[in-house]
């Protein structure tokens, strides 16, 4: 069975580091100033974490962060549903726009969900309003 949990600020970041440590080891940080404050989403695959995303307010702008799904669990769609939970949480708190800096690996499933790109050329994509659909490719 699949779940979700939202987290807000630094308590409770247990599982959710220990999956960034895991998907961002070579990558860098795998915390920041914004876990103070940010909503953090934890997906649960059988009661064993498998994902996370974050979702944070800055430049007067909601982002979605940190995208991070365990190797074992890649190719089921759980970053579709992470990022899809945090777009809602995102419009919910009145979020016209919801942002997010896009690897490569990710471009598609954000097309998939109705992100555009902000401006040709560059990693940031932009999605107008809520979600809607299912999580697929």
């Amino acid at each position: 069975m699949i779940s979700t949990r939202l987290f807000q600020g630094r308590d409770n970041l247990s599982h959710i580091l220990d999956i960034r440590k895991e998907v961002l080891a070579d990558k860098g940080e795998i915390t920041d100033i914004y876990d103070d404050f940010a909503i953090n989403a934890l997906l649960y695959d059988d009661d064993v974490p498998a994902g996370t995303a974050r979702l944070l307010f800055k430049e007067g702008r909601f982002f979605i962060d940190m995208v991070c799904v365990k190797n074992q669990f890649k190719g089921l769609y759980y970053e579709d549903l992470l990022i899809r939970l945090l777009v809602r949480k995102a419009v919910s708190m009145g979020a016209e726009k919801t942002y997010m800096e896009a690897g490569e690996d990710l471009v598609e499933i954000l097309e998939n969900i109705g992100f555009k790109r902000e401006t040709k050329g560059e990693n940031l994509m932009v999605k107008v309003g809520d979600v809607g659909g299912s999580c697929s490719s």
